[in-house]
């Protein structure tokens, strides 16, 4: 599966995918930006969230795309012309997100409440089978065990990998963030069942299906820093051998994700990209 983007459009085998016009937009991107947000829309289908960008009754808020549970795209706003997706945010030091970021929306009902033995979404549907987590912000119920998520079907995932992958090769996006990392104190999306560092590593890498992209330091000793920069002192130093699993990317430095000896990550921090490999 991939997508192309002509004019501002997705499209999808020669054919823009359908296009729903938010009302809610702003003018111009100053810059192109460089980061994707991905966000759930904490509702039904793609086509009723599309439908109330372009509301009325709507205070104010859009996104580029909303992807649907079958992975079917519909897009609202154009690629060069800003979304109103990310509210009152910040990150990496920019602050307005809206202003520096592509919006991609998920048709999901996010975190469910319980419904008797099993667990529905704020509408009273029953969801089955639910991602059972506690956010790590903190679960929207002040709980501290875990509570159920809708998960993101296959599909879905599969047409957002695709989807953003396109926004890496045309635009350059070398950032992809959750809307729950850049308002961390008032969101959680995409939430706990949307695995974030395989997304990264699939879009990013661009290898196998099972995101298993993996880098190695080829040095004999490789410094972990807290910022892509040599201005401060390095956090760690990791041996030659060590396994990362990348983030993001930002110049020639890579975001990386410390794995121990079982797989499992362990520390994130900065890499100069020169002393690692693909494994």
């Amino acid at each position: 599966m991939s997508f192309s983007i002509a004019d501002g459009r997705f499209h999808f085998d020669d054919d823009a995918v359908d296009f729903i016009p938010s009302r809610f937009l702003g003018g111009a991107f100053a810059k192109t930006p460089k980061i994707a947000v991905i966000h759930f829309t904490y509702g039904a289908s793609a086509r009723s969230s599309a439908e109330w960008f372009r509301n009325p009754d709507n205070p104010g808020s859009s996104a580029h795309v909303v992807i649907d549970r079958d992975g079917r795209v519909i897009q609202c706003v154009p690629l060069d012309r800003v979304a109103w997706h990310a509210g009152k945010s910040s990150w990496r030091g920019l602050s307005g997100l809206n202003q520096h970021s592509f919006g991609i929306e998920l048709a999901n009902w996010g975190h469910l409440k319980r419904a008797g033995a099993g667990w529905s979404c704020h509408t009273g549907l029953p969801i089955a089978d639910p991602y059972m987590a506690v956010h790590r912000n903190g679960n929207p119920d002040g709980s501290r065990t875990p509570i159920g998520w809708e998960p993101y079907p296959t599909a879905q995932f599969d047409s957002a990998v695709a989807l953003v992958r396109a926004l890496v090769s045309t635009f350059g996006v070398n950032e992809i963030v959750g809307h729950d990392d850049i308002s961390p104190t008032r969101k959680w999306d995409p939430g706990p069942a949307f695995d974030m560092a395989r997304f990264r590593a699939l879009v990013f890498g661009g290898r196998g299906e099972d995101g298993e992209l993996r880098l190695m330091v080829d040095v004999a000793e490789l410094n972990l820093r807290d910022t892509p920069s040599t201005e401060k002192p390095a956090r760690e130093v990791l041996p030659q051998g060590t396994l990362l699993e990348p983030i993001s990317i930002q110049g020639a430095w890579i975001e990386v994700s410390v794995l121990d000896a079982a797989g499992a990550p362990r520390a994130t921090g900065w890499v100069h990209g020169r002393y690692v490999v693909e494994v």
